[in-house]
């Protein structure tokens, strides 16, 4: 049995939570929000989520997560076939979370704890998501996935990282700033249609309106 700790809002967590739903792998999840409580950082050195215990074996990181997924469930792979194919797959998958994501994570504190950052703060953020959503859309495939015709890493973390960051640029920088990525609306309803997106996006939607309506 593998236990998958963590939050649903996450981006990362959801990323592994769809590859284990792709890869028809029993699993339970467990509510774990990162800390650096001495018993979470046994099982993930920086106290970060998500991380999982497989059979009692922790492991942390997502990315590793995913290859550890992959060693260990070859048959339904979540990489393209070629080389090339699997390395643009996981380019993809890093801009979207170091260029995408990252830029826009001081928003995720505005949004639980409230406040809002300036107006220096926005348009720094703002160009960088930009430089981003750029990048992603020079490489991206649409064909019609992001790496190109299977469904693969970069759609795990697309999924997880474009509903959180469209949410956070329209909530405090006033623009949805994954619009700027040519044919997102598609792409988007393509994801979704996916069961185990679809499971994962209503869990985190679920999750983030109790959390709201408790804070109001």
């Amino acid at each position: 049995m593998i236990k998958l700790h963590g939050v649903s809002f996450s981006p990362y967590y959801n990323k592994v939570k769809i590859a284990l739903l792709e890869k028809g792998v029993n699993f339970q999840e467990v509510l774990t929000p990162p800390s650096q409580d001495e018993w979470l950082l046994e099982k993930s050195p920086m106290g970060k989520i998500p991380f999982v215990e497989i059979n009692g074996h922790p492991l942390a990181e997502s990315t590793v997560i995913l290859e550890w997924l992959e060693d260990a469930y070859p048959t339904a792979s979540l990489l393209p076939l070629t080389p090339n194919g699997r390395a643009l797959s996981r380019e993809l998958m890093l801009l979207l979370e170091f260029y995408v994501m990252q830029p826009a994570r001081p928003l995720v504190g505005h949004m639980f704890k409230g406040g809002r950052p300036d107006a220096a703060q926005c348009e720094e953020m703002r160009q960088s998501i930009a430089r981003g959503i750029s990048a992603v859309a020079q490489l991206a495939q649409h064909g019609p996935w992001l790496a190109g015709d299977v469904f693969s890493f970069a759609d795990l973390s697309a999924a997880g990282v474009l509903p959180i960051v469209g949410l956070l640029s329209r909530t405090f920088l006033g623009e949805d700033m994954t619009l700027r990525l040519p044919g997102i609306e598609a792409y988007l309803q393509k994801l979704g249609q996916r069961p185990s997106v679809a499971r994962a996006w209503t869990d985190k939607d679920t999750a983030l309106a109790a959390f709201l309506a408790r804070r109001e």
